[in-house]
């Protein structure tokens, strides 16, 4: 029987990271690990505080719980996969709750696949939380008593959701993303064939993580497109899937998080410079890159569209990177690995907008 390790990060939420190990510990199958690793300044009160509410429920997975002076998720994740001793290393975020069975659905998963063909698996985003999950005849009702257009309105949100999940968070490096037709081989409504896994609740092999160097701390702080960085590196190699019947609730709770406009220029900005410095493109790379970041112009601005008292921030988002891609496109790759990561340090620090 295959082993699981959990490798959560975090930095200032306390709170919030009691909730998700609370709800690991209530996993119909239970991990190895559980890695914290925390870049709070007070980390070690943390420590003491979280250890103390789970109490004698830690009796049986390994807790580890270690500090990072270094306050940026690839970082902090690379740190998390060091420890881990498991075959399947679970990332999820801090504020992303299992479902009780979700552990388990997923590691049934690598368990049929005897031949070793799949490198990573996310489960499917719900709405509530695990403990407030809503009946199927309230959201029956709740659906049904929606106007028309606001019905129109979230199924075209979902969809862009969906899309931007996928194809439009990375600029594919080898032209193209990997699908191995894995879903064929298991009964229906169990898995599906994915391009790329959400950070927020994606697991791995363990040993494919490292074989591919794990993640790149070129990017800093949030990271944005981590994830997608590693899924498509690993997609080289291996299949990725979605277990559809694997449950994760992500709350994405605001504290410590970057607002809408940086998000979006940090989320171009990082996909560009993963792009230059892994293609293998003989020619077309200036083609490749505004390609990208033109069609993520248009996204952010069909999704400002459904927000317009956010001020089109999205879209000014999408323009303050474009006015950046030049100077990225005129250096070199040892210039950027050591000018991007500052970079990425001033965008944060700079007044939200």
């Amino acid at each position: 029987m295959l082993t699981w390790s959990l490798v959560v990060c975090t930095l200032n939420r306390r709170e919030i990271l009691l909730k998700c190990l609370e709800a690991t510990l209530k996993q119909s199958r239970q991990p190895q690990q559980m890695i914290i690793v925390d870049a709070s300044d007070d980390w070690q009160e943390s420590k003491k505080s979280i250890a103390n509410s789970l109490g004698a429920t830690l009796l049986e997975p390994e807790f580890i719980y270690i500090g990072s002076e270094i306050k940026s998720l690839t970082h902090q994740r690379n740190v998390g996969l060091k420890l881990c001793r498991s075959d399947i290393v679970f990332f999820i975020d801090d504020d992303a709750f299992m479902y009780a069975d979700y552990a388990e659905k997923v590691m049934q998963i690598y368990e049929m696949d005897e031949k070793g063909l799949i490198g990573g698996i996310m489960g499917v985003l719900a709405e509530s939380e695990p403990d407030k999950e809503e009946t199927s005849d309230a959201v029956s009702q709740a659906i049904s008593s929606d106007s028309g257009i606001k019905r129109l309105k979230n199924s075209f949100s979902n969809y862009l959701s969906e899309f931007w999940y996928q194809t439009e968070l990375l600029i594919p490096y080898k032209g193209k993303y990997y699908y191995y037709n894995m879903a064929e081989t298991f009964e229906p409504d169990l898995v599906g064939d994915i391009a790329l896994l959400h950070g927020c609740r994606m697991t791995f092999r363990t040993h494919i993580v490292r074989e591919v160097g794990g993640f790149n701390e070129i990017l800093t702080r949030g990271a944005i497109a981590e994830d997608s960085d590693l899924s498509y590196r690993i997609s080289q190699k291996s299949a990725l899937l979605v277990a559809l019947q694997a449950k994760i609730c992500h709350l994405q709770t605001q504290v410590e998080r970057l607002n809408r406009f940086k998000n979006v220029q940090l989320g171009i900005l990082n996909a560009v410079a993963l792009f230059l410095l892994n293609n293998n493109f003989h020619s077309g790379i200036r083609l490749a890159v505004y390609r990208f970041a033109l069609t993520r112009l248009l996204l952010e601005f069909c999704r400002d569209c459904f927000k317009p008292q956010l001020g089109f921030v999205q879209t000014r988002g999408a323009l303050a990177a474009m006015k950046v891609i030049p100077q990225i496109l005129s250096m070199t790759p040892e210039q950027l690995r050591t000018w991007y990561p500052s970079f990425q340090v001033s965008v944060y620090q700079t007044k939200s907008l």
